[in-house]
C-alpha cells in the first residue's frame, strides 16, 4: 500500500516503479540485472507522457485521465498497435 494516498492517482506508472525497486533490492542495486524492469518503467512514462500530451493539444482535461479511464485507453492503443 503507498504511504500516499494520491500516488497511484498522480503516477500511472506506480507499479512499475516498485517492481524496479523491489529488482534493484533483491540484486543489491545491481542495475544491470534490473534492466528490463526500467525499460518497462520507461517506456510506461513515454505512453502516459504521450497521452498527456495529446489530451493537453486536443483541451480535454485533466491531462492525465482518471484511473477508472487508464485501462480503456491503454487498451484502445494497444488495438491500435495491433490492427494499424
Amino acid at each position: 500500500m503507498p504511504k500516499n494516498p494520491d500516488a497511484e492517482k498522480n503516477n500511472p506508472c506506480l507499479k512499475e516503479q516498485d517492481l524496479v525497486h523491489k529488482c534493484l533490492n533483491q540484486n543489491n542495486y545491481d542495475n544491470s540485472q534490473c534492466e528490463l524492469y526500467f525499460a518497462n518503467y520507461k517506456n510506461c512514462k513515454d505512453f502516459w507522457y504521450r497521452v498527456q500530451r495529446d489530451r493537453r493539444a486536443h483541451g480535454k482535461y485533466p491531462y492525465l485521465p482518471e484511473m477508472a479511464d487508464r485501462e480503456r485507453i491503454k487498451q484502445e492503443y494497444m488495438n491500435t498497435k495491433i490492427s494499424g
